[in-house]
């Protein structure tokens, strides 16, 4: 691909994802800001939730397609193959994560008092959206592999618009109660858009609908394991600590402290831009390289261009907090001394995301286990220190936790280089 060509996708993914986060980045501020909070805390964690059972159901699966697909992306069948296979034991995954969501949301649930048909509802809708994110992942990754980056940004401009405009008529209708479980029904249907669209470019693409041969599912299977198994501890552990402040202030806070730590995190909508695009042009091209010198010297521009940014927006929090604050309304104003603890572990677990990524997209998936013991002395030492009984000691908890994924991730990056720069 030309540097123009190369520039002009840059900018319309980079388009694309902007205003999907932005329209997202609105309706979540609509909700912030017209929700009532005891209803918002609701949502936050139902949305920790659904956000837990789709971690507990990719196990570090969505981490191998791309390093299986290797450099045969252009190979459509083979794309699909590896995809569907892939997929088919992460439906199996979600169904177990259900099982063991379950019951630390009957507690949580019962110790709140939040059972009621209202409630109930909200659950059911946050369970039909469940399976219908799974179906949008497969058609994405399908299209994101092939290259066909256009269907992509046409389906994701249809669903971000679907479902502001959904939220919006929600949230100005006299839905009482109800709000909640009409938020999640606007986002299953959005995702029903999205899905519709990108299934229609796939079969446009006239992929072959075979199953692989004996030898070639074999082959994916052992690839497979080979990657996802040495990540198997960290995914499980990955997805809880993603949601390790909305757990704890479930169990031990208040309602209007789930509440905050929600309205907080939606400061960090700016750091999905990068990621998206990130995901859809750097990482697969990541996977796709053969290493060499070169390739070490342009893995550590990207890098610190993304650390730099990361740097810039956590200053901004720190400089002018005031500004942030009046985007969340006055129902929070009283949080803004503690913002910059929020952003900071936004932008740390951003930067070890990053980093996570570019060692799966080459398939280095070894050594990550060794977090788990790391994090889990790191957490117990702060606890034991300071506790966390109230919403800025919970705040620097995550900023803790968030500093030791980071710093663990990028020695793991550092220690891969010599490889990958002999690698040719």
């Amino acid at each position: 691909m030309s540097l123009y060509a190369r520039i002009r996708q840059v900018l319309m993914v980079g388009g694309v994802e902007t205003f999907g986060v932005a329209v997202g980045g609105i309706a979540g501020l609509l909700i912030v800001n017209l929700l009532p909070k005891d209803q918002y805390a609701v949502y936050t964690f139902l949305m920790a939730c659904m956000s837990l059972m789709i971690g507990i159901g990719d196990l570090g699966l969505g981490q191998c397609v791309l390093p299986v697909v290797g450099r045969r992306a252009s190979d459509s069948h083979w794309v699909m193959g590896v995809c569907r296979q892939i997929f088919r034991w992460r439906w199996i995954l979600m169904a177990l994560a259900l099982a063991i969501v379950l019951p630390y949301w009957l507690n949580a649930s019962t110790q709140h008092a939040w059972i009621a048909p209202a409630y109930l509802a909200a659950t059911g809708a946050m369970l039909v959206v469940l399976p219908l994110t799974l179906s949008a992942s497969f058609s994405h990754m399908v299209l994101l592999v092939l290259g066909q980056v256009g269907a992509l940004n046409r389906a994701a401009l249809a669903m971000h618009s679907t479902r502001f405009l959904l939220v919006a008529a929600v949230l100005l209708a006299p839905f009482g109660e109800w709000q909640t479980s009409a938020l999640f029904a606007a986002t299953a249907l959005s995702l029903v858009v999205d899905i519709r669209l990108q299934q229609r470019s796939l079969n446009a693409l006239a992929i072959e609908n075979r199953e692989f041969n004996g030898e070639e599912r074999d082959w994916v299977k052992r690839e497979t394991l080979r990657i996802a198994l040495p990540l198997v501890p960290s995914s499980i552990f990955f997805q809880v600590q993603s949601v390790i402040t909305v757990l704890i202030v479930s169990l031990f806070g208040t309602t209007d402290m789930l509440a905050e730590v929600g309205a907080l995190g939606r400061l960090a909508m700016i750091l999905v831009v990068l990621d998206r695009v990130t995901n859809m042009l750097l990482f697969p091209a990541i996977a796709r390289s053969a290493g060499g010198p070169t390739f070490v010297k342009r893995l550590l521009q990207v890098h610190g261009a993304y650390l730099g940014l990361m740097l810039l927006i956590f200053l901004t929090a720190v400089i002018w907090p005031q500004y942030w604050m009046l985007l969340l309304g006055r129902q929070y104003e009283a949080q803004q001394p503690y913002l910059w603890l929020a952003i900071g572990a936004y932008v740390l677990i951003s930067g070890s995301g990053f980093a996570f990524r570019t060692l799966t997209g080459r398939g280095a998936t070894a050594r990550q286990w060794f977090t788990i013991p790391l994090v889990l002395v790191v957490q117990a030492a702060f606890v034991a220190l300071a506790g966390v009984n109230t919403l800025p000691l919970v705040l620097a908890f995550n900023l803790v936790t968030s500093l030791t994924h980071f710093i663990y991730q990028y020695a793991l990056v550092l220690a891969r280089l010599p490889e990958w720069r002999r690698t040719a």
